[in-house]
């Protein structure tokens, strides 16, 4: 059985680097000293994609090289009771952030935001909330509350956007044309955001959620906040990755073909370098 004071202990540590990150406001960090850049598509509870994104970031050998990783939770790896076990690739992420304070970045996805505001997301006609619940019940029995409420504070304060000095942006998602003009990149540096902001239509709901990635909407979105280059996932890609348009790539780390991008963040990122950013794990 896992100790769950020392998943505790740890979430708790984790809390306090994610709010004492460099460069953070509210939920945007603006990352201003690194060399390269790895981004990791969704995980969705694959612990065996989480450990090969760390050794391939060598974070130690490398101190100017940032990890970013993303939608972590409810997968479809389970516990031997069928509940769900991806709350271990959260014990393992806050466990990083602990070790590497300002190298490890873990952004909001549209399954924290449903799992901690209680807004019911669900698959194959299975309550996802619900299973990941019973999974942390299963793992931790005489704490379950206890860690629930852990991992709700720490996803309460991950960022959701990441900026690079190189005008490149990454977050999970980008809101659809629709929302677009009432998405204010402002609110997300205040914390704790307004209730409003995380229901649908709000300004982090809509940044989570949106599936639109035609070219017109992505270079919106990117001149409104200021940047050339995004970096997203929230789409499924089963061969790990793919190029909607010009100026996005989307990362999925769910399936075998685990898919993330390598982009230097201390020099101009260029087209070429860009559409050459994709790589599988």
């Amino acid at each position: 059985m896992i100790d769950a004071n020392k998943v505790l202990n740890t979430i708790e540590k984790a809390i306090l680097a994610f709010k004492n990150t460099l460069g953070r406001s509210g939920r945007v960090v603006r990352i201003a000293n690194a060399s390269d850049v790895i981004v990791v598509g969704d995980l969705h509870g694959r612990v065996d994609h989480l450990k090969k994104a760390y050794q391939l970031a060598d974070l130690k050998a490398n101190p100017n090289r940032i990890l970013i990783v993303q939608e972590l939770i409810h997968g479809t790896t389970t516990h031997s009771d069928g509940s769900d076990n991806s709350h271990l690739v959260l014990d393992m992420v806050a466990l990083l952030k602990c070790q590497f304070p300002n190298q490890i970045h873990y952004i909001l996805g549209n399954h924290e935001l449903s799992q901690v505001t209680n807004r019911k997301i669900s698959k194959n006609n299975l309550d996802l909330n619900q299973s990941f619940d019973l999974g942390i019940a299963h793992a931790y029995p005489l704490a379950v509350d206890k860690i629930i409420a852990a991992y709700k504070q720490l996803i309460s304060v991950i960022p959701a956007m990441i900026f690079l000095p190189n005008q490149v942006c990454i977050s999970h998602s980008l809101p659809d044309r629709t929302k677009l003009e009432d998405f204010d990149v402002k609110r997300l540096e205040v914390l704790p955001e307004q209730e409003i902001d995380l229901i649908p239509g709000g300004n982090v709901h809509s940044l989570v959620w949106g599936r639109d990635t035609s070219l017109e909407n992505a270079t919106a979105f990117l001149n409104k906040v200021g940047a050339q280059w995004l970096v997203t996932g929230h789409i499924p890609c089963a061969q790990g990755y793919e190029y909607p348009n010009s100026r996005q790539i989307i990362l999925d780390a769910h399936f075998d073909n685990a898919g993330y991008c390598l982009l230097r963040a201390d020099r101009e990122i260029t087209q070429g370098d860009f559409n050459t950013s994709g790589r599988l794990l």
